[in-house]
């Protein structure tokens, strides 16, 4: 007997309101343990005597390791259940950030590379719980709100951390997230029941290209994972290169910069849940992704030309315009991987998706740099940016215009 079948019993454990809270919050605290690193990275670099570098390979691999500890974990999903991968996810991600304060290099990157495993293991489980408890009508809205933890975690990191580590240390700020992830963790047990009654121990585990092999014998599934992959390209790009841009080329001060940049994560928050909304009140929501695409690049041309001579009012506001287009379609782009993948399959199909949009937080600040390396100019990498963003413009409306 399943939960759904108990008279009265368990209902508020599988309710979809709790679930997407719960899920949120989980992948909340699984982004703030990722975002803490770059949040951090001075003191760390001044603690441990290294170079700004080595701090930036560390987040590089928290993010790379993120995206394939996506595909692993979504063959891991129908065996063990989506409750216990998530557990599995929060403990792993508590000693990740016990291993980064330590005062080794190599330790520190031992921790890194666990609190990657922990960042990209949340989501296919998590994907999973919405699409069996969630109705179909409410999709777009239900993963739009799961996916805005995203940039929650940044905020949260960005704020918090630096506070915690001026008022204490730097090492309390991951050691207190490493505390809460373990009573999470171990909270979350009394969930199992009721989450991961579908989970068979005999289900064998798929390998971590399964997901992708899915994706790639389905045209459309391919198509919107590119699209994906290329809006994650102008999404971290943007945040790379913000602060960079502000600072240098628009006169802004560095605090002024770290205000922008914190300005446009609480937006990237508000315009998720905004456009998963409006995605399910529209016919056609992929409609609503090429829209975001489009008014993405053209935000994006209008902001490379920002200069000295700019008010700072107009500067923020072109930075708003870009917060509430840029960062409001990886919920939709998931709610229709989901509606269109065989529903045996979600959580690998999930792993595979998201391998699509890490690669992209990849690929995004790195060609940048490269561009910005060859050329010393910020416009030519606000034009690749654009570029980009026109293209995933042109592969959402192509999916939009043959919509099942």
């Amino acid at each position: 007997m399943t939960p759904r079948d108990q008279s009265g019993r368990g209902r508020w454990q599988i309710h979809i309101v709790f679930v997407l809270i719960a899920t949120t919050l989980i992948s909340a605290v699984s982004a703030t343990s990722g975002y803490l690193v770059p949040a951090l990275a001075v003191p760390t670099k001044d603690a441990l005597g290294v170079s700004a570098a080595f701090i930036g390979y560390q987040v590089t691999l928290v993010f790379g390791i993120g995206g394939l500890s996506s595909m692993i974990a979504g063959g891991m999903v129908g065996r063990f259940g989506p409750c216990r991968v998530l557990q599995a996810g929060l403990a792993v991600s508590s000693v990740g950030c016990i291993l980064y304060t330590s005062a080794n290099p190599f330790i520190v990157t031992a921790g890194s590379i666990l609190i990657g495993l922990c960042y990209g293991m949340s989501h296919p489980a998590s994907s999973v719980l919405l699409s069996r408890f969630g109705s179909p009508e409410r999709m777009n809205f239900l993963f739009s709100f799961r996916q805005s933890s995203t940039a929650l975690g940044a905020v949260i990191a960005g704020l918090l951390g630096p506070v915690i580590a001026t008022l204490l240390t730097w090492q309390a700020a991951f050691q207190g997230l490493a505390g809460f992830s373990l009573l999470l963790a171990i909270a979350m047990n009394r969930l199992r029941p009721y989450w991961d009654d579908q989970a068979d121990p005999r289900t064998p585990i798929s390998a971590p290209w399964a997901g992708l092999r899915l994706i790639i014998r389905n045209r459309k599934l391919l198509t919107l994972c590119l699209t994906g992959f290329c809006l994650s390209v102008v999404q971290v790009g943007v945040l790379a290169f913000l602060v960079l841009f502000v600072v240098e080329d628009v006169g802004f001060t560095l605090t002024q910069g770290g205000f922008a940049l914190s300005l446009i994560n609480i937006l990237a928050v508000g315009s998720r849940i905004f456009w998963g909304w409006q995605a399910d009140r529209t016919p056609n929501s992929l409609a609503v992704v090429a829209a975001m695409g489009g008014v993405t690049t053209l935000a994006v041309l209008v902001f490379s030309a920002a200069g000295p001579e700019w008010s700072q009012w107009l500067v923020y506001g072109t930075m708003s315009v870009l917060g509430l287009a840029t960062f409001g379609w990886s919920g939709i782009v998931i709610a229709n991987v989901v509606k269109r993948a065989d529903q045996g399959k979600i959580a690998e199909t999930m792993g595979g998706t998201l391998g699509f949009f890490f690669s992209g937080a990849l690929v995004g600040p790195s060609l940048g740099s490269l561009i910005l390396q060859l050329t010393g100019s910020f416009s030519y990498v606000f034009m690749f940016l654009a570029v980009t963003a026109f293209v995933a413009t042109i592969m959402a409306g192509f999916v939009a215009l043959r919509n099942d």
